[in-house]
């Protein structure tokens, strides 16, 4: 018994390393790269979305660098301890930057949904008056194929949003659906923290993941895109706390409240299945070390439901619209865009997907099978020219060395509700093209630098210190789960913004960890 426990305990480990130290590789590659280069949108012509890539100032980027560690020696040798201070204090203060900094930022730009987004508030604006027009027939671009057929799994937040205009009325602005954001970042962030205490049970991880969220910016930003982006992935944060929780404490009722968020969670973001996988991962590894086949049961249920209730909010549309939503852009078509050239950067967002199944009438198997010979023949292309390589090395680093995230381009490429002629305060000009641009672009450019450098240590020190465990695999895998598909499949850096949220506590353990290991070797030096 002993020695197949041992068998068991030591599998788990492995595949825990191996993940573990393939995201220490990834991202130690991208520290490298964003101190040398970074990843902007054309600030010359923003409506074309264009990525440039732009080589830094080395030399400052290492001055930083060098200066923060010498910041925190500082403070370490005065004994000046952030663990001090009261973690609930540090939280409300968190609290109250995000929701102010949020709310007056929605308030002074007020954006105006457009593209996918305006498609889906419109369908909720007429769901909540009992039409469904847009599921029958849509604009020339979709071929007048309701954009429901292409896409009927954006209809979890169309739900959202349709329950709100029913509750406040069809004819409220944008701002309405801008609200809940910042509400569900307030618990995002929230819910980081108190992963943070629980993973690593350390107050200064858990105090200073706080304040490093308090100055996290960009999901501030993105709190004007009324998409079901920082929603969806709120629910999958606080489903990951319970499941920590059901791992450690065996507690059935975290269980249950884990499933029903990660079912909300990818009904409001189907993306959002990179999450539900890395849970099931862990579950599973969880259920083969402590030999526990209730975790093999929850991952049964949780896939059935976060399946089910999508497939449940899809069938009630349909049945009350009249319409049948049977298709949708495959997987296969997905990859065709993935791997084909944009405007934009190599794999962002080209119209590929959508225009094949368009022009194939929305016969599914002759779309696949179309972008299946695309796939083959782009293969050859990449290939034959030697750049498949580069290819994939520029979709890489285009989504996660640019630093913005999109998420202040996300509301200056948008129509905003002033009226006809009247200027946009001074203050949104300067963040969108002035001084407060640039002070935005170095932060964002420092920060996530120091972010990635830092996550990479803590991936490091979670196994060399012991901490890895099948909970604390959780988001690294998740992150690992988006750097893969987004590879695969379309690209865009705004879709890399929730999980940078996602690694501030790993990157807070690793830079304490790199302080308190910096400072033994200087004093052992300096004795």
């Amino acid at each position: 018994m002993e020695n197949t426990l041992t068998a068991r305990n030591r599998f788990v480990k492995i595949c825990s390393c191996i993940a573990i130290w393939l995201i220490a590789a990834l991202f130690a590659i991208l520290s490298i790269v964003s101190i040398l280069q970074t990843c902007r949108i054309d600030q010359a012509n923003p409506y074309s979305e264009i990525v440039n890539y732009d080589n830094d100032l080395v030399l400052t980027n290492l001055a930083l660098i060098g200066l923060t560690i010498l910041g925190a020696l500082f403070f370490m040798r005065k004994n000046i301890s952030i663990s001090k201070v009261n973690t609930k204090f540090i939280i409300l203060v968190m609290i109250l930057v995000t929701t102010i900094v949020s709310l007056a930022w929605i308030n002074l730009v007020q954006s105006i949904a457009s593209g996918d987004a305006m498609i889906l508030l419109n369908t909720a604006r007429d769901a909540a008056k009992n039409e469904f027009r847009s599921f029958h027939s849509s604009y020339d671009y979709y071929g007048n194929f309701s954009y429901y057929l292409y896409y009927p799994f954006q209809l979890g937040y169309v739900l959202f949003a349709e329950i709100l205009f029913r509750i406040f009325g069809a004819n409220s602005s944008d701002i309405l659906l801008q609200i809940p954001n910042v509400i569900a970042l307030d618990f995002a962030y929230v819910g980081m923290v108190m992963i943070a205490k629980k993973l690593f049970d350390r107050k200064s991880v858990t105090n200073l993941t706080a304040i490093t969220l308090t100055v996290c910016f960009q999901p501030m930003f993105m709190t004007t895109f009324t998409y079901g982006l920082i929603l969806g992935i709120t629910f999958s944060i606080w489903s990951v706390y319970h499941i920590i929780r059901y791992m450690r404490e065996n507690r059935l009722l975290n269980a249950v409240f884990a499933v029903l968020l990660m079912a909300i969670s990818v009904l409001l973001k189907y993306n959002n299945m990179i999450l539900l996988a890395a849970v099931c991962i862990a579950l599973i590894l969880h259920a083969i070390d402590k030999k526990k086949l209730l975790s093999l049961a929850v991952v049964v249920v949780m896939i059935f439901c976060s399946v089910g209730l999508q497939k449940a909010v899809i069938a009630s549309y349909s049945a009350r619209s009249g319409a049948e939503l049977k298709t949708q852009v495959s997987q296969t078509l997905y990859a065709f865009l993935g791997i084909s050239e944009s405007g934009m950067a190599p794999g962002w967002y080209n119209g590929k997907a959508m225009e094949t199944l368009r022009d194939n009438k929305m016969d599914v198997d002759k779309a696949n099978q179309v972008a299946s010979d695309g796939i083959k023949r782009r293969l050859t292309e990449l290939s034959s020219a030697n750049q498949l390589g580069e290819f994939y090395w520029k979709k890489y680093i285009s989504q996660f060395n640019e630093p913005s995230y999109e998420s202040i381009w996300i509301s200056q490429v948008r129509k905003h509700n002033y009226p006809e002629g009247e200027k946009l305060p001074a203050l949104v000009d300067s963040v969108y093209s002035g001084g407060m641009q640039k002070v935005f672009d170095n932060w964002f450019n420092y920060f996530v630098m120091l972010i990635y450098l830092s996550f990479t240590a803590g991936m490091i020190f979670m196994i060399f210190r012991k901490k890895l465990t099948t909970e604390s695999l959780i988001l690294p895998v998740a992150i690992l789960g988006a750097i893969l598909y987004h590879m695969l499949f379309e690209a865009k850096s705004q879709y890399i913004l929730p999980y940078f949220i996602l690694m501030i506590p790993f990157a807070v353990y690793g830079f304490t960890e790199s302080m308190r290991a910096i400072k033994k070797k200087t004093a052992i030096l300096f004795k």
